[in-house]
């Protein structure tokens, strides 16, 4: 379980790893990749929208440019050039008082006509029907023409429900401008005669002189309709569409809302009223949309147009759609690139699961290896064929195991004869001829040698019970434990005593204690003392006569030689005397 544990760790690992190196170059990529093509589909998007708003302005334009240039036709017709003249010539000689009578009288007559919707009898009906066949043609886009004379009363109409005198008004005065003529359309207002919003197209209409002068106008009034069809012609999905705005930021045409609904914000000004077509990205489309993208271009008139003309302000078209709409190709972009990410990390995934498996099978094999020969399986062989790092791993296990094994295998030979050795020399020291023993640091036996039980009479048990200090003679226990703690400190040094037997006497041998320090099982410190000792005494001839107390005691050193062994025993005129036990401890450090 805990192999599959690692094992499972390390798979996690490597897939991490491999998903991770795959994936990170990935979305380095990816991500460049959308914000490049954000750009590029939004500059698309964008540059559309601007033709679209190019081609509304000439829409715009082309409506407005036909009425002008079918007014200037009118204009340059003789017959309508002659009535004009003629009515002109009804002025002369006659000052400006006089002139403005007979127009209020003419006006005057003109209101009181028995019914609105017919021509009055003053009025020159064959030029009426002329331009009444002219209307005709064009009747859906022109609510009438007119025509006036030099001071601005009317001369004739397409329709009847006009005024007669527009003397004073905006149009004819910048048409006539001083008689030098000029192109004149005005704004799009709402004209309460008609019930509908009218666009006046005027041109003047120029006599014959050097250089030519006004002495008219030609009057086309367009129906907003006509416009209005050009800018809802223009559509964009579902939601886009154009619209006509003027540079003050009055919605003049919009398919869709009312405008007085429009909520034009000086940000959206500030890009639209522009002197080049373009697009931007605006807080506010004016429709309620946020962040979107919108179109715009300025209508470019092909004739002159006088300074008041479009009521002094300038024309351009405006292009929105639903940014919901718009930004679908970008939406749709994010989508791909998602779905390209999603489907690279699935590969990855798949080729890190894949490889993880090829790296960690082998590496569960040694693994598993390696248990077996930790447990002393030192024949398992690993068996991989990799063709990689991984194989000469194997390999080099397997020469380790056969290592081990040889060198366990000189190793057990060695500890046979070692333990064959211990056995030789534990016979030795158990049936050596000397009193072998061995004491701890509190003095208590921990081994006695068969000889030294014999000798001193006690069993084994009552020996390891007993301390050093409990056979040596009463009064002596104190310098036993003296010579103790200077074995201990010093290493060295020399005692001499004698052992009590068993029977309560004392040994008749002699020895000389040889201490040693040994160390216990799994402890650095020397614990135990072992005690060799040899016979230090030597027969001794006594005359029964003299000086029966006398003894004579020998010591020896750790050069000396003990007595001899085969020292052949006195004659009855000789006894063993007094003997003493003369020790010398050496501590070896092991």
């Amino acid at each position: 379980m805990k192999l599959w544990g690692r094992t499972q760790g390390l798979q996690r690992k490597i897939i991490a790893a491999i998903v991770m190196v795959g994936l990170i170059p990935l979305i380095l990529s990816l991500v460049p990749t959308y914000f490049e093509e954000r750009r590029v589909l939004r500059g698309a998007i964008g540059g559309n929208f601007t033709e679209i708003a190019v081609e509304a302005a000439r829409r715009i334009e082309a409506q407005v440019t036909r009425g002008i240039n079918e007014a200037q036709q009118l204009a340059t017709t003789p017959f309508l050039r002659t009535a004009v003249i003629e009515a002109n010539r009804g002025y002369a000689g006659k000052d400006e008082a006089r002139i403005q009578s007979m127009i209020r009288d003419w006006q005057r007559r003109w209101r009181e006509r028995e019914h609105r919707h017919e021509f009055p009898l003053f009025v020159n009906r064959i030029v009426t029907n002329h331009l009444i066949r002219w209307h005709d043609i064009r009747k859906s886009d022109y609510i009438g023409i007119l025509v006036t004379d030099s001071q601005g009363a009317l001369v004739i109409s397409s329709i009847p429900q006009v005024e007669y005198y527009y003397g004073k008004t905006e149009w004819w005065e910048a048409v006539i401008n001083g008689e030098r003529g000029e192109v004149f359309v005005s704004d799009l207002y709402f004209d309460p005669s008609f019930g509908t919003h009218v666009l006046n197209v005027s041109v003047p209409i120029l006599d014959n002189a050097e250089p030519p002068r006004a002495v008219g106008a030609v009057t086309v009034l367009l129906r907003r309709d006509s416009l209005f069809h050009s800018i809802s012609e223009v559509t964009i999905g579902a939601t886009g569409h154009a619209m006509l705005m003027r540079s003050d930021g009055t919605p003049l045409i919009c398919p869709l809302m009312s405008p007085e609904e429009h909520e034009v914000t000086p940000a959206l000004l500030d890009h639209i009223v522009s002197p080049q077509a373009g697009w931007a990205v605006v807080a506010n489309d004016s429709h309620g949309g946020r962040d979107s993208l919108v179109g715009f271009a300025p209508v470019r008139m092909r004739e002159r147009l006088s300074a008041h003309s479009l009521g002094g302000k300038r024309w351009f078209t405006f292009v929105r759609q639903d940014p919901d709409e718009t930004y679908t190709p970008l939406e749709q972009l994010l989508a791909r690139v998602a779905g390209y990410g999603v489907v690279a990390f699935g590969v990855l995934l798949v080729a890190g699961v894949w490889a993880a498996r090829q790296i960690v099978r082998p590496i569960g094999v040694l693994h598993e290896g390696a248990q077996r020969i930790g447990a002393g399986n030192l024949d398992h062989q690993l068996t991989l064929k990799t063709g990689d790092e991984l194989e000469h791993l194997a390999d080099a296990f397997n020469r380790m195991a056969a290592n081990l094994k040889q060198s366990f295998g000189q190793l057990q030979q060695r500890m046979t004869d070692i333990r064959l050795l211990e056995e030789k020399y534990r016979d030795l020291i158990e049936n050596s001829p000397e009193m072998i023993h061995q004491i701890n640091r509190a003095g208590q036996f921990v081994h006695v040698n068969k000889t030294e039980l014999d000798k001193l009479g006690y069993s084994r048990e009552e020996m390891l019970r007993m301390r050093l200090w409990d056979i040596v003679p009463q009064g002596q226990e104190r310098e036993v434990l003296a010579y103790l703690e200077q074995l201990v400190s010093q290493g060295r040094g020399t005692i001499e005593t004698v052992f009590l037997t068993a029977k309560g006497g004392r040994s008749t041998s002699r020895s000389i204690p040889r201490h040693s320090l040994i160390p216990m099982a799994g402890s650095s410190i020397l614990e135990r003392l072992c005690a060799i000792l040899r016979n230090a005494s030597c027969w001794s001839k006594r005359f029964s006569s003299t000086r029966p107390n006398w003894s004579r005691r020998w010591r020896t050193g750790p050069s000396s030689s003990p007595c001899p062994r085969n020292a052949t025993k006195p004659s009855s005129t000789w006894r063993p005397i007094r003997c003493s036990w003369l020790a010398r401890t050496v501590i070896s450090w092991r």
